[in-house]
């Protein structure tokens, strides 16, 4: 008895999360999309950027043959994130909204599911299922680029030993996974806000989203100088590389997990983003349909 009560609930939360990739497709059909139009765009860098890269072995240091050589792999991986990002901040300040919007609230209410469960379920989704999602697709994309860089290096000639050999096939995968963690944990208060505008506004919930935090700052910056306004913006909004990576003395860029563990930034924006999911599951609980 005591083993079924556990997984109740642990079932509960997977078809929740379930449910929602059911309801919103676009969360795996635009990273997909914007990972074959890349790769299809990468296409073009990979015949002339391969041979000449591997017909300058002599000329080029091993850190640049690195770099050109990787560079699809990277404008490939970069996209598809953007992409996946923007996608989850979409589906949170949706996600609670919507329900109330048709009306479907009553009837998710109706089933033994929990207001938390939901909630929760719908945190999963940007914050752990669309970075695994996101991981497969840039790794499946990645090796499609392997394939065609070695069937040119063959075509014209070339030892594919050399390309093989040059390319940080192991390092990829695992400094990818590691940025995907990073940047769910550091976007973990933004996505958990948009869930709580998401459950709280009637209506306008883009502007909801946007303007209280600007006029916030606003405030802020009219005591402490727009400068420590602007650092703040740009650290929690494009420093999630900054803060989790670091370069050493030749200039290789590494994962740093102790840099950023070690950033108060990223606990007092864990802190929050818990704050806002436990609002938002109170929240719910009083919410009827619009």
């Amino acid at each position: 008895m005591k083993s079924t009560n556990t997984r109740r609930p642990v079932r509960l939360f997977y078809w929740s999360v379930r449910r929602e990739l059911w309801e919103h497709r676009s969360l795996y059909f635009a990273p997909l999309i914007v990972a074959v139009v890349s790769m299809i765009g990468a296409f073009g860098a990979v015949v002339p950027g391969v041979v000449a890269s591997l017909a300058k072995v002599a000329t080029l240091n091993p850190m640049q043959q690195t770099s050109q050589l990787s560079a699809p792999y990277s404008a490939v991986a970069v996209l598809v994130m953007i992409t996946s990002v923007l996608v989850g901040c979409f589906y949170c300040l949706d996600a609670l909204h919507g329900e109330r919007r048709d009306r479907s609230i009553l009837f998710w209410k109706s089933l033994p599911v929990s207001d938390a469960t939901t909630v929760l379920a719908k945190a999963s989704i940007p914050m752990l299922v669309l970075p695994l999602m996101v991981f497969v697709i840039i790794t499946a994309a990645q090796l499609v680029i392997v394939f065609v860089s070695t069937a040119v290096v063959l075509a014209h000639g070339m030892s594919a030993a050399t390309l093989w050999s040059k390319l940080p096939f192991a390092k990829m995968p695992v400094g990818l996974f590691y940025f995907l963690v990073v940047t769910a944990l550091w976007y973990a208060p933004v996505y958990a806000w948009l869930l709580f505008v998401s459950v709280w506004a009637k209506r306008g919930t883009f502007v909801w989203a946007v303007v209280p935090p600007l006029a916030a700052l606003a405030l802020v910056s009219a005591g402490s100088g727009s400068s420590d306004v602007k650092a703040f913006l740009r650290s929690r909004l494009i420093g999630a590389f900054e803060h989790g990576f670091t370069t050493d003395s030749s200039e290789q860029t590494l994962p740093d997990p102790s840099k950023l563990l070690s950033n108060p930034e990223l606990w007092i924006g864990l802190l929050i983003a818990a704050g806002l999911v436990f609002a938002t599951v109170r929240l719910r609980r009083r919410r009827e349909p619009l």
